[in-house]
């Protein structure tokens, strides 16, 4: 097990109206001022009136609100843009995301440009690192990121789809209310299982010895979101199966799952590349449709890894040598993303030829990816080529 400093101060508000406190919650970081900007993405939070709720509810805590909407899935620096302007003419001091990942990620990149002199893109390059941001509030509605309380961010310019990791941007509040995700369609609960499925995964394969109890750990959540994301695919209002998938999804991004391990993250790498390639590919599917090639040429890396998750995951019993075990893993995993109605392989993403060449240039424009095997251009290009 490697060293570590684990600190994850995010306030977690769990539960049926959760969402309502979030005004109340966030009132003790509005020491310079109490006004607070609301974003959103699109018509759903109005229509189900968790907007409305979470509006009356900083009001009611003494907050002043002004609302900015149309966050859109991958979402893109020029609208960042566009929202850090309207919050320095607002004189906001602190920002409350409505919404998933997407809404989340725009806010934490708003709330780390509003004090920044430059551009806010620097921070996604590698220019510069955020060293302050305006104090971010979570109400989270679709649960898969993990962003409520993650110290990472993801943006796309162009084609290029950068993250940032930075303490500075984790939220300080997170209310999450299993009520809220009763409403969402099946490709947004298929595809929000397996972006928290990844997150933990990232973190899991890797060949640190001697990291037993979080391994266990990341088992047992792997297997609770396995088993309860089936549930909420056959009954979208499973207040107690959404309750794990939820409170999972929060844990799978924290950091937590990583305790002591060196991560991999080739994966995230590639989707990003392909989803910054073409932006209508949604992050979970990306990732469906990667994740088993990438299983496949890696394995040799670490057997004894692959059988434990075959084993302890993905319950194969069947003695035999490594390789079948592992084979039988990665099938039965397989499975169960055609259970969740995720696609396989990358030709089901689109109707348009992928540029393989291309999407792997652009994922490893800053270097190899992961650890668990170093990925060169050539091994994702190869990767990707098997995937398709």
């Amino acid at each position: 097990m490697q060293n570590f400093v684990y600190c994850n101060p995010t306030e977690l508000v769990f539960g049926r109206g959760a969402h309502k406190e979030i005004g109340m919650r966030m009132l003790p970081w509005a020491k310079d001022g109490k006004k607070a900007l609301v974003i959103y993405g699109g018509g759903s939070a109005k229509r189900s009136g968790v907007l409305d709720d979470v509006v009356a509810g900083c009001e009611a805590a003494g907050l002043t609100v002004v609302v900015k909407g149309g966050v859109k899935p991958n979402p893109e620096m020029d609208f960042v843009r566009e929202v850090t302007a309207f919050a320095r003419a607002e004189n906001v001091n602190l920002i409350i995301a409505v919404g998933g990942g997407s809404v989340i990620d725009t806010a934490k990149a708003v709330a780390a440009s509003v004090p920044y002199a430059g551009d806010g893109w620097d921070f996604f390059t590698g220019k510069v690192v955020p060293e302050t941001c305006l104090p971010v509030g979570a109400v989270l509605t679709i649960p898969a990121a993990g962003s409520e309380s993650s110290i990472r961010c993801v943006i796309t310019q162009g084609n290029e789809k950068f993250g940032m990791g930075n303490g500075v941007i984790r939220p300080k509040v997170a209310a999450i209310n299993p009520e809220l995700f009763f409403t969402l369609p099946k490709k947004q609960i298929a595809a929000g299982v397996i972006d928290m499925m990844s997150h933990i995964m990232e973190r899991y394969f890797t060949k640190t010895p001697a990291v037993d109890y979080t391994s266990g750990q990341a088992e047992a959540a792997l297997k609770t979101i396995m088993a309860n994301g089936l549930k909420v695919m056959e009954n979208v209002r499973d207040y107690d199966a959404w309750s794990q998938v939820g409170l999972a999804g929060t844990f799978a991004h924290n950091g937590y799952f990583g305790l002591g391990f060196e991560e991999d993250w080739a994966c995230h790498g590639m989707e990003h590349a392909l989803s910054g390639w073409n932006t209508t590919i949604t992050h979970g599917f990306g990732l469906a449709a990667i994740i088993p090639s990438w299983m496949r040429y890696v394995a040799h890396a670490n057997e004894a890894r692959f059988v434990q998750f075959a084993r302890n995951v993905m319950g194969v019993e069947k003695e035999g040598r490594a390789e079948e075990v592992i084979a039988l893993g990665i099938a039965k995993f397989t499975v169960f993303l055609q259970k969740m109605e995720l696609p396989t392989r990358l030709s089901e993403l689109t109707d348009k030829p992928v540029p393989v060449k291309e999407i792997a240039a652009l994922a490893t424009k800053k270097g190899p990816l992961g650890h668990f095997k170093v990925l060169t251009t050539e091994d994702v290009e190869a990767l990707l080529t098997a995937a398709l």
